[in-house]
């Protein structure tokens, strides 16, 4: 039987608006009827994703910034992880382009070097503003930690730069492109797939025992850990063929889940 669903957020459980539709509220509460306990995995920081699960009003475990922190759907803290800070500072400064907009994330907080109206449309889409700090190189280390850097800008140039990334930073780094123009880098071997395996030895699931939704490359390292696993219609060809099942919504997964359950 299938004990637990991890749902990526941002076009999966979540629309441009950070609005989950009605249908999926009501397909969650369903599955904690039938006792099927619920993660939250997203590149999103662990406050916005307590947003979300405020706005369904329920408590679930949560996976963070692409699996750099787990923690438990009673706040118990599993795992974190930031770059080390001299790493940090040489991907931002390879990172960091007039033409981009770069973005670091730091405990609960998003910083850019300097806001403008980029800044200010990007923020619409965040539950939490994004706080400009003008000597950020020098922060790094001192007020600042940094647990994800992300490069946003057209898709063939954010393309270019994570292979240049991976090129210089292979052993620091890995790098992800959340959605279409958003190259995430994260500290190594940090990514969704490796955070579920530390939230399911703490809640002695075994990977068979969980099914897991998502729309982006980002979401590939949890398809890849169970047999369960459901992309979105409108995720890329390259994720899709990643998944078990294709589907429109979660409610839709919700229910292949639940008759599933009620075979076994």
């Amino acid at each position: 039987m299938i004990k637990m669903l991890v749902s990526d957020l941002d076009g999966t459980l979540i629309d441009k608006k950070n609005q989950v539709a009605p249908q999926d509220v009501l397909a969650l509460k369903k599955l904690r009827e039938h006792d099927v306990d619920i993660c939250l995995a997203s590149g999103r920081m662990d406050n916005e994703i307590m947003e979300v699960a405020k706005a369904i009003g329920d408590q679930y475990h949560r996976v963070s910034q692409n699996g750099a922190f787990v923690i438990t759907n009673e706040h118990d803290s599993l795992h974190s992880q930031t770059f080390e800070h001299e790493i940090a500072k040489k991907l931002y400064e390879s990172a960091y382009s007039n033409r981009n907009t770069t973005i670091i994330c730091s405990d609960n907080t998003n910083f850019v070097a300097q806001k403008d109206d980029v800044i200010r449309q990007i923020e619409e889409r965040f539950f939490f503003p994004i706080k400009e700090e003008r000597n950020l190189i020098e922060a790094i280390g001192k007020s600042l930690a940094p647990s994800k850097i992300t490069v946003l800008g057209h898709h063939e140039e954010i393309s270019e730069m994570q292979q240049a990334i991976q090129d210089v930073f292979h052993d620091d780094v890995d790098t992800f492109v959340s959605e279409e123009g958003c190259l995430d880098i994260m500290p190594k071997n940090i990514s969704k797939g490796n955070a579920l395996l530390i939230l399911l030895k703490h809640l002695q699931l075994k990977p068979e025992e969980i099914a897991c939704i998502g729309d982006s490359f980002n979401d590939i390292p949890m398809f890849k850990l169970t047999p369960n696993s459901f992309a979105m219609s409108h995720a890329h060809e390259d994720v899709k063929k990643e998944a078990a099942y294709v589907v429109e919504t979660v409610s839709e997964a919700v229910k292949v889940i639940l008759d599933n359950n009620v075979r076994e």
